[in-house]
């Protein structure tokens, strides 16, 4: 019995990850089973931690997001690695504003530098990265504002994948703004209350232009259990996952982002399992369905393909309501 605790105490110290080769086989290991699965198409992130972190390493506040920019730049290559088309950064609250001077000022600073780097950049435009931003930026000193338009113009025609910055952004008032914005347009006529529906509340925000703003993931790092007013619309009605994570955000590893995509994976295969499970009841009470039938209301009611649609009935709790309907 005290070997199995020891033996467990072991696992749950990842003790493993501390060293290089087993750490590299067991990222190549996680992200073999991420490929098998779908990718989330759309990952916000909330980079908590920063100033804990340079405490922690005893370093200024200020080289704390330094080090968060970094790691910026990691989880940027592998979205790109893995296919994801939109990553939304929570880089800089309203709430922020409130902040001390010089730690807004060295924030600021790191935002043109980084802006402007990644404009100049050849990988951005061989990429073909859209660079947007979202929240008010009019609440921007003069010369942040000018680096964060100027990326965005540059970078406007662009369509392969999509950064988007929030910076001076609240939830809340997103909300506010894309109402006030709606309300003025049915004032002079641009469209008819009859006529407002979820898209078009969705073209208000900020990010009115394509692809949508639906959200799949969230992920917030340093460990508190909070969303902390970041995209209220984007993250509701749509069964969007939320993983929380110890590591502070410089200290964000891969594995760390491959974990949150292999959760939202499972969460979303059981709530397909599940949705499938009431299709076939729902079949079954209206007069029965042929396997091949049932197979293409799968893959139309989920959004699956039919290969999918397939694998799925294979799954126990769902062939159970299947041998149920035939006998």
């Amino acid at each position: 019995m005290k070997l199995k605790s020891v033996l467990r105490n072991l696992l749950l110290s990842r003790w493993y990850e501390r060293i290089p080769i087993l750490y590299a086989w067991y990222e190549h290991s996680i992200m073999k089973e991420v490929l098998k699965n779908p990718i989330p198409q759309h990952i916000a992130i909330i980079q908590d931690g920063n100033r804990r972190f340079a405490k922690m390493i005893g370093e200024s506040t200020e080289k704390g997001h330094k080090y968060g920019a970094d790691a910026t730049e990691r989880v940027l290559n592998w979205c790109e690695e893995l296919g994801v088309k939109q990553l939304t950064l929570y880089s800089f609250s309203t709430e922020n504003f409130n902040r001390p001077e010089g730690e807004k000022k060295a924030i600021f600073d790191l935002m043109k530098a980084k802006f402007k780097e990644t404009r100049e950049n050849p990988r951005t435009h061989k990429s073909r990265l859209r660079v947007r931003y979202m929240g008010d930026i009019e609440m921007l000193p003069e010369d942040v504002k000018k680096e964060v338009l100027l990326t965005d113009e540059v970078t406007s025609e662009y369509d392969n994948m999509f950064l988007n910055v929030a910076i001076a952004y609240g939830g809340r008032q997103e909300l506010v703004d894309g109402a006030k914005k709606m309300a003025r347009d049915i004032q002079s006529d641009v469209i008819e209350p009859a006529d407002v529906n979820e898209d078009m509340v969705d073209d208000y925000l900020y990010l009115d232009k394509t692809p949508k703003s639906k959200v799949d993931l969230i992920i917030r790092t340093g460990g508190d259990e909070r969303t902390s007013n970041f995209l209220p619309w984007q993250s509701s009605g749509n069964e969007c996952g939320i993983y929380i994570c110890a590591p502070f955000w410089p200290e964000f590893r891969k594995i760390d982002f491959l974990r949150a995509i292999r959760t939202y994976q499972i969460r979303e295969k059981e709530h397909k399992i599940k949705q499938a499970v009431k299709v076939v009841k729902l079949k079954r009470h209206n007069g029965g369905f042929s396997k091949d039938e049932l197979k293409n209301d799968l893959s139309e009611a989920l959004k699956i393909t039919l290969k999918e649609a397939e694998a799925i009935m294979k799954n126990p709790l769902v062939m159970k309501e299947i041998v149920k309907a035939s006998s």
